[in-house]
């Protein structure tokens, strides 16, 4: 599903941001990227999601190369992918039924598919019904489901979140993760990176744990808080 191989990437005038990062994962995987600010954890999703290149080294991603995705295929590429952020990325002025139905507008669906795919995907993370209200009427907890709706709504193969708990109380971010577990369950390949330790521990999967832009043996300590976030966000 995925692989890096001996993949570097900076900042244009700075140090490697990800240095000689090799690593690979299944198909079905669910993944945990940690790792302190900086450490490059957002580079990594943000290269798996063709949003920036590898400036050494090469990214398989779904049986794809991205070195040599040509800028016109990026659009189809990124269609696999469901990506979830930790600042909710919401269209406030529009109801919560039109902003998880948007990448089926883009991507010309009718009508009828689009209300169908979108009832089913608001049910899978418990929001059935909200369909016409505001996203501010909604919590922070339920604004994060609705992007969680918004990135499975077009069935992806993979998802790819970052701090998608970052801005959530204990409780609500435990309910979030469980729920990138149960589509995980159904087949989903799922990477999240986080600094919320405490659900590693409470939901353990594999762990890729990143310091200074390389794979280390380390692991995650407790130090690191519900809340913390790298400042380059996935965008």
């Amino acid at each position: 599903m995925i692989r890096f191989d001996h993949v570097s990437y900076h900042y244009r005038g700075g140090q490697d941001v990800l240095s000689e990062v090799s690593f690979s994962i299944d198909q079905g995987e669910m993944v945990y990227v940690t790792g302190p600010s900086g450490a490059g954890k957002t580079t990594l999703l943000r290269l798996m999601a063709a949003l920036c290149r590898a400036h050494r080294g090469q990214v398989l991603v779904m049986g794809q190369n991205l070195s040599a995705l040509k800028a016109r295929r990026v659009p189809a590429f990124r269609q696999r992918i469901g990506m979830v952020f930790q600042n909710f990325n919401l269209l406030y002025d529009r109801t919560v039924f039109d902003n998880v139905a948007l990448p089926l507008v883009i991507r010309g669906y009718s009508h009828g598919d689009i209300g169908r795919r979108v009832r089913a995907a608001l049910d899978s993370v418990g929001l059935l019904g909200k369909e016409k209200v505001l996203p501010l009427t909604l919590s922070g907890g339920e604004q994060q489901r609705i992007g969680i709706a918004r990135a499975i709504v077009t069935k992806p193969a993979l998802i790819l979140a970052d701090e998608p708990t970052g801005n959530l109380d204990p409780e609500m971010a435990m309910e979030v993760m469980r729920g990138f577990e149960r589509f995980n369950q159904a087949g989903v390949t799922v990477l999240i990176a986080t600094h919320a330790i405490d659900l590693i521990e409470a939901l353990p999967h594999r762990n890729i744990h990143l310091e200074h832009g390389v794979i280390t043996d380390k692991r995650p300590t407790a130090a690191s808080s519900f809340r913390g976030g790298d400042t380059d966000g996935l965008r």
